[in-house]
């Protein structure tokens, strides 16, 4: 079983670490250089709030999927995703065209849809690709993966000719969306309710507060900053971010492969914890010792215009950035094993802790008290989340 999870972490990293490298080492830097600081801070920046919104319910749709999904087989029923998919949907476009005003003003008329087209893909996307995850199959994952680097790769070229940088996005997801509707009969499935659909759609909403809360933590670092210092310093500190989220994000699919697999178990497993937390401290350690070690070579390569200013923030950034992904692996045995509403509770505090010491800090050391208000909340959120299921499970030992 170990060896099979083992197995199926490594798959998943690697199909996710695909277009993760693409973006953020080539197509990502390369836009750049055809944007002035401010421009590219605010892409970034538009780039967080996709990540906050309907990346969030796309993946919270894809999680409550999981975490029923045999409650489903039991009853031989099928149905109310659809439905959820509807609303949620509905919901995100009324915020997509909301923050599409917001940050591009009413004039530009053809970024504003090509953004809501992009928000509304990626959230549809996010939930369809849970048809790979219930069967465990990563290798369809590592297919689909590929499909939206290829669409990746198309909608750069389509950049170099009209400018949107948001139609790299569109095309790439729109291959990856094909790929799912060839492999799969999950789009097709019935738009019915049946008895679970409260239960589920309050679990989505408990879930999509707590994630929301989460996602808010790990983006809103330039959501807060580009009002606040402009998007020239969102570009220097995202230059800062990039290399150690690089890596981060090649080790987050753990988290993704342990849901999955803890949705099929029904007793609490302290064994597995400790040894996700373990390997997790080591993996995450060796990230942040490669990080502070390559950070300045591969910034003077993606971003030589911001490598000197970003490198004073290096070691703090990375910092946050291997905790963050530290709490996110142990994350998903709170989910499975406990209430959900615990989880509200941990990104609740945690978001106030990070609005207080961020801010706090920013008005005494400017970018730099920032950053290390962002590093203590997330030590915070690590520390609370690893209590409550350690705590949990002792007294229902006991």
């Amino acid at each position: 079983m170990k060896k099979k999870i083992f197995f199926d972490m490594i798959l998943n990293i690697v199909a996710t670490s695909i277009p993760t490298v693409i973006l953020q080492l080539l197509i990502l830097p390369s836009l750049s250089n055809y944007m002035d600081g401010n421009a590219y801070g605010l892409m970034v920046t538009i780039l967080a709030a996709l990540n906050v919104v309907p990346s969030t319910i796309g993946n919270v749709l894809n999680n409550v999927r999981l975490l029923h999904e045999e409650s489903y087989k039991k009853d031989n029923e099928q149905g109310d995703f659809q439905i959820l998919l509807t609303i949620f949907q509905a919901i995100n476009l009324l915020i997509m065209v909301t923050v599409s005003i917001y940050y591009l003003g009413t004039k530009d008329i053809t970024g504003i849809l090509l953004l809501i087209a992009v928000g509304v893909l990626w959230l549809g996307r996010e939930y369809h690709i849970v048809a790979f995850r219930l069967k465990l199959d990563y290798i369809a994952i590592l297919v689909n993966n590929l499909c939206l680097v290829a669409g990746y790769g198309i909608g750069y070229i389509f950049f170099m000719k009209n400018g949107y940088w948001q139609i790299i996005y569109l095309l790439g997801y729109i291959l990856s969306y094909l790929h799912i509707v060839i492999a799969s009969p999950i789009v097709k499935e019935p738009f019915t309710k049946t008895k679970r659909l409260r239960t589920v759609f309050n679990d989505s909403i408990f879930l999509l507060i707590s994630n929301v809360l989460a996602r808010a933590i790990n983006y809103a670092d330039k959501i807060l900053l580009y009002p606040l210092l402009g998007g020239t310093m969102v570009s220097v500190y995202y230059a800062a971010t990039v290399f150690s989220k690089v890596v981060s994000l090649a080790i987050t699919p753990i988290n993704s492969v342990a849901l999955s697999y803890l949705s099929k178990i029904n007793k609490k497993t302290n064994s597995l914890f400790k040894w996700t937390y373990i390997v997790g401290s080591v993996v995450c350690g060796i990230g942040y010792i490669m990080t502070i070690i390559l950070s300045r070579p591969v910034l003077s390569i993606l971003y030589p215009k911001y490598v000197d200013a970003a490198m004073q923030y290096i070691w703090i950034t990375s910092g946050t950035i291997v905790v963050s992904v530290l709490t996110s692996m142990i994350t998903p045995f709170v989910l499975r094993f406990f209430n959900i509403k615990w989880q509200i509770w941990i990104n609740g505090i945690t978001t106030i802790m990070y609005i207080i010491f961020s801010l706090s800090l920013l008005k005494l050391g400017g970018l730099m008290g920032f950053c290390v208000g962002a590093l203590l909340a997330n030590i915070i959120k690590l520390l609370i989340t690893t209590y409550v299921y350690l705590k949990k499970t002792s007294r229902i030992s006991e």
